[in-house]
């Protein structure tokens, strides 16, 4: 169950008291010092008449940063008047509008002026691009305890061939973070479940558009649920586009949590892939990891359900998890709906009965046998590593002819009772 807090940002009174940062004559930021970097030229921070007077923003002054196609995408405006900042559990949702003509990631990020390295960013895409002003929300409540000194806007986090006028204002901090009592409960995107409100940052996907929560395309089957996460695959992203989340927290994978599956609606065949991180808590330092990628197979608009297991993790302790929907080189725009993500080796009895489902001898050369089932009949799909589909057998028997098959890596999609499970073969 979701806890709720009210969130409370400290900061150093000498410096800067609580107030909004609003850029007027007689408010704050105006006359504080802010730094531009990596842009160029780095012409400085100017404070002009607002473009457009919108209920979202009607105050007088705005900032605008005019984002060169010499800089670099993470051209930056940065202010050490914001004084010390110290995030508790009484705070921390970050509010700033921006009126941009482009969509683009816009990232906020705070750090210790002396160690850099010591960091955290939080990243939004904006969506407006008609010149109106929106506000993006920005969530620190995963560094609560975290002390920093320097305040970093970045407004247009991709390169460009030309330059981008950005305009920023009404930094505030509010209530509201997603604080929860999570332990490995399921990730169902319910509005009284876990991941709907939590922080999902989309990398490696051209302009980053967020994930989504949305209405069940398809309930019906096997996913019954209100809600569920989507995720557009640009065409010019990379086929490792993702999004990951830090508020699973630090969970250590036992034989309780080994077994992940996730529900799965796409409209191709393409990979899937589950990682897990542990990234540095100071540094934002990816440590360490642990990644298994699977075929998907049902393109009808039905959900599907995958299993990933991490048995060989067990004992390894993880604070984020990383999910890559469309694991492919695309030429178009795809969309993908994930739900229900489980870490349980017996998260239903299905998953459990699916578990015992052997294929030997692995590996194999001319056959293999398939045993652990009591269905008499199973429909078995094979896949390349190139998710190619390269074998079908409506199989009542307990042995499959694979003597056509080369030498390789294939993915054995085995189908029983409205389910099925995946095994990796290796063919001699």
């Amino acid at each position: 169950m979701r806890k709720i807090t009210i969130l409370f940002f400290i900061v150093s009174l000498s410096v800067y008291s609580q107030s909004t940062i609003d850029f007027e004559n007689d408010g704050l930021g105006s006359d504080w010092e802010w730094i531009v970097a990596d842009n160029g030229a780095n012409s400085p921070l100017e404070f002009v008449s607002n473009p457009n007077l919108t209920e979202t923003n009607n105050t007088s002054i705005t900032a605008k940063i005019t984002t060169s196609p010499n800089g670099e995408p993470w051209a930056l405006a940065f202010t050490d008047d914001v004084g010390s900042v110290t995030f508790t559990d009484e705070n921390s949702l970050v509010k700033m509008t921006v009126l941009k003509t482009i969509s683009t990631t816009v990232a906020i990020k705070f750090e210790d002026s002396t160690n850099p390295s010591f960091y955290k960013q939080i990243e939004v895409a904006n969506t407006i691009t008609n010149g109106d002003w929106e506000e993006l929300i920005f969530d620190f409540s995963t560094v609560i305890g975290n002390t920093y000194d320097r305040m970093v806007i970045i407004p247009d986090l991709l390169a460009r061939s030309e330059p981008h006028e950005i305009y920023f204002d009404q930094i505030s901090f509010n209530s509201g973070g997603a604080i929860d009592d999570y332990n490995m409960e399921d990730i169902d995107f319910e509005d009284n479940g876990f991941g709907a409100d939590w922080v999902w940052t989309v990398h490696n996907n051209h302009t980053n558009p967020a994930v989504e929560v949305v209405s069940n395309p398809n309930p019906s089957g096997l996913n019954n649920s209100n809600n569920v996460a989507k995720f557009t695959s640009l065409a010019d992203g990379e086929p490792w586009a993702l999004t990951f989340t830090d508020n699973v927290g630090t969970f250590l994978l036992n034989n309780d949590t080994k077994i992940i599956s996730i529900k799965v609606l796409k409209t191709i065949n393409s990979n899937f892939g589950v990682k897990l991180e542990y990234v540095d808590p100071t540094n934002n330092q990816v440590l360490y990891f642990n990644e298994i990628v699977l075929p998907t197979t049902v393109i009808n608009g039905d959900w599907e359900q995958l299993v990933f297991d991490f048995s060989s993790q067990v004992g390894t302790a993880y604070n984020r998890l990383v999910v890559i929907p469309d694991f492919e080189q695309r030429s178009q725009t795809n969309i993908s709906y994930f739900d229900q993500i489980s870490f349980s080796s017996t998260a239903s009895t299905d998953i459990h009965r699916l578990n015992n489902i052997l294929v030997y001898p692995n590996p194999t050369k001319n056959y293999f046998n398939i045993s652990g089932h009591e269905d008499k009949e199973l429909r078995v799909e094979i896949f390349d590593i190139l998710s190619n589909s390269v074998m079908e057998v409506n199989n009542d028997e307990k042995k499959v002819d694979i003597s056509s098959l080369k030498t390789g890596v294939y993915f054995v999609h085995i189908f029983t009772k409205g389910e099925h499970i995946t095994k990796k073969l290796i063919v001699h």
